[in-house]
């Protein structure tokens, strides 16, 4: 069994817990081990500093070019990476990580297990 979905016949959400909008794949096909989404950026957009408490998650960057930091228990940053098209980041649940758009772009992500609300966010 499968099931298939367009990026494009997806609808584009507005996000509370981030900058950028969300094209929700997970939502659509209704994955059982997984969490995965599009995540579409504009320059200076950002996601929330944040680990996950059981999910991995996956980064595949569609387009675009971005900054992946890496923080420490303290919220001091020990690492940024400069993602582009094409790459591919898998970072364990408890990395504390932001994601900043440099230019616009769109990224898809997959959490697993698929669990719900899972990310803390780090002030």
């Amino acid at each position: 069994m499968y099931d298939r979905v367009n990026l494009s016949d997806l609808e584009l959400h507005e996000n509370t817990i981030a900058d950028g909008r969300v094209r929700a794949v997970g939502y659509e096909l209704r994955p059982k081990q997984m969490r995965p989404s599009v995540w579409v950026f504009e320059p200076g957009e950002q996601s929330t500093k944040h680990y996950q408490e059981e999910q991995e998650e996956l980064y595949h960057v569609l387009s675009g070019r971005f900054e992946m930091a890496f923080s420490d228990d303290e919220g001091d940053e020990t690492e940024t990476l400069t993602l582009e098209s094409g790459d591919v980041v898998v970072v364990s649940p408890d990395e504390v990580r932001q994601l900043t758009c440099l230019d616009a772009g769109e990224v898809f992500i997959v959490g697993a297990p698929n669990t719900k609300d899972d990310g803390v966010v780090v002030d």
